[in-house]
């Protein structure tokens, strides 16, 4: 409460005193006139109007923020329903188009002859295990080897280049298939009794050696290689990458195309290329010297292939080697690397040819208006399975499905769904929820069983299978950690057998998931591949549309697909539409 004028000036109290005192009110008059009291006056009538003044600023500004959200949020609300265009939600836009075709996948190209490295008459006396040689235990390559060993699930041993080295046999049975030196250097400078140790159980037991050359400070041309017919330029900036067809080391890479652009190299983009002179040596990898544009006329050699990975047959020392003038960066080398180990191996350390994969597109019939899937999408999805089933025979994509959601969208929308469901059998199909519910967000398992035995009435009722045996749960929640009400519904609602996470042992790093077996259910290693409900449009990829076409052209996808004989992820219900 705020106290009024008399309170303040205690006006009956200072005439009473002034009664008393007998003091004349001429001379109040001229005390209360007084510079002090005047200015005593207006301090506290100033502190009275700031605080009536503040107190009504606050509640009248808190009053407009609130109004004013109100407002935005019912404004933003009706526009995205009913004018999606003018928040880049509508799909009305031309949709990106496939712009690159594998040239070796053409009717024109030549039947692909398969490359086997196996001798089946040597007789196996080889652990299928490579011994690393790093520069130390932390350099940056022998670590991206070490990690690309893990995920194509090949046993290692990492040694330190200059020490002693390990007992390479084990009675007559050698312990290694595969020699790596980090520094192909610190091979060449090796003590004399330990290179020719090494040499003489790479004879007796047919063991190849992987080198890598390192970056150099200096720059060299035409310099001889030490112990060899070769001759090296180092610092050479390369770009438009392409192999060999006639190489015996290729098996999972496929020659027949051309890696446009500059070549990647760390710490800097310099390689090291190499000149043979020896009819042992023979070309896996070639490239072309890339120059900056000026107004000079490039030479007649500008473009001559120069060599970036070079096979020795083992012609001079009975020794077969595979060189790289680069790190791994550069992805094409992580492939052909592969390759060098199933060649120099004689077939013990290669990965299968073979791969299965089940691709999930989550999220059916889940979505805001303005964002669901229209006619033409579904006709998208139809015509990009197609485009896949004629290199994998017999694929369908899988549809996860939240039926509490159907029909839920705008008119165009509504037909969307109408016509997946009519192409139903095109398709294989699992549930999702009912409701879009993470299973562990359930504390009773009853009502968990329920909500699946709607997404089954749903099935049953619009014609969609549901003896698939398979499920993924939204968010894959309750699959690990295990939510064992989840596994129970699932065993008796839609009788899983097979499900999927990401999250087993650990999320992060992606290339050590592994799978499990739980109350009779087995859980795949899942992987992703970048494309998710949130990215729905490409021109809103997170690094744009240039970021997706690297993953998939030779990135992280891609890899994940070489990398992996069973491969099994989640697309996006709308990305997928604007990628494949």
């Amino acid at each position: 409460m705020y106290r009024s004028e008399d309170d303040y000036f205690g006006r009956e109290s200072k005439l009473s005193l002034v009664e008393k005192s007998g003091v004349s009110s001429g001379k109040i008059l001229l005390r209360s006139l007084s510079p002090s009291n005047f200015l005593w006056k207006k301090k506290k009538w100033g502190v009275w109007w700031k605080r009536r003044f503040h107190l009504a600023t606050v509640k009248r500004w808190l009053l407009i923020i609130l109004f004013m959200t109100i407002l935005y949020i019912s404004y933003t609300t009706y526009k995205t329903q009913s004018h999606p265009v003018l928040y880049g939600l509508s799909r009305g836009h031309e949709r990106p188009q496939v712009t690159y075709r594998c040239p070796t996948l053409s009717a024109d190209s030549h039947p692909r002859k398969l490359t086997d490295h196996s001798i089946p008459t040597a007789k196996v006396r080889l652990d299928p295990k490579v011994l690393l040689f790093a520069e130390t235990t932390f350099s940056k390559l022998g670590r991206d080897i070490a990690e690309l060993l893990v995920y194509i699930r090949m046993k290692y041993k990492v040694e330190v280049s200059g020490k002693s080295l390990p007992i390479l046999t084990n009675g007559d049975k050698g312990r290694f298939g595969v020699i790596v030196f980090e520094n192909y250097t610190k091979y060449l400078q090796m003590d004399k009794w330990n290179k020719e140790l090494l040499d003489k159980y790479c004879r007796e037991y047919n063991v190849g050696i992987v080198g890598f050359m390192p970056s150099r400070d200096e720059t060299y041309v035409g310099a001889h290689l030490k112990n060899t017919s070769l001759f090296i330029d180092t610092n050479v900036k390369l770009k438009d990458a392409y192999l060999n067809p006639s190489s015996g080391v290729l098996r999972l890479t496929r020659a027949g195309d051309i890696v446009r652009g500059l070549l990647p190299n760390e710490p800097t983009d310099l390689w090291t290329v190499f000149t043979p002179n020896h009819t042992t040596y023979e070309p896996v990898s070639l490239a072309t010297a890339w120059h900056q544009a000026t107004d000079e006329q490039p030479s007649s050699t500008a473009n001559s292939p120069l060599i970036t990975v070079i096979q020795d047959k083992g012609e001079g020392d009975g020794i077969r080697r595979v060189l790289f003038g680069a790190g791994l960066k550069f992805w094409l080398h992580r492939i052909v690397f592969i390759d060098a180990l199933s060649y120099l191996s004689r077939g013990r350390l290669s990965v299968s040819l073979k791969r299965s994969i089940l691709i999930d597109i989550d999220d059916i019939f889940v979505g805001e208006r303005g964002t669901r899937l229209k006619k033409s999408d579904v006709e998208a999805i139809l015509a990009a399975q197609e485009r896949i089933r004629a290199m994998v025979p017999g694929f369908k994509f899988n549809l996860g499905f939240s039926g509490k959601y159907f029909h839920s969208g705008n008119e165009e929308e509504n037909s969307g769904d109408d016509l997946i469901l009519d192409n139903s059998d095109k398709f294989m199909w699992f549930g999702h929820m009912w409701n879009h519910i993470q299973p562990h967000l359930y504390s009773n398992t009853t009502q968990l069983a329920l909500d699946m035995g709607k997404n089954k009435d749903f099935a049953k009722e619009h014609g969609i299978p549901t003896d698939s045996g398979y499920s993924v749960s939204p968010h894959h929640s309750g699959v690990y950690p295990v939510h064992e009400g989840l596994y129970d519904a699932w065993k008796k609602i839609w009788n899983v057998k097979v499900t999927s996470t990401e999250e087993f042992p650990h999320l992060r790093p992606a290339r050590l998931r592994r799978g499990f077996i739980h109350r009779g259910i087995m859980v795949l290693p899942r992987q992703t591949c970048g494309l998710f409900t949130h990215t729905i449009f490409i021109d809103r990829y997170p690094g744009g549309q240039s970021k997706l076409d690297e993953s998939i052209s030779g990135g992280e996808l891609f890899q994940t697909i070489v990398y992996n004989s069973v491969r099994e992820t989640t697309l996006s219900k709308i990305t997928i539409l604007h990628s494949i």
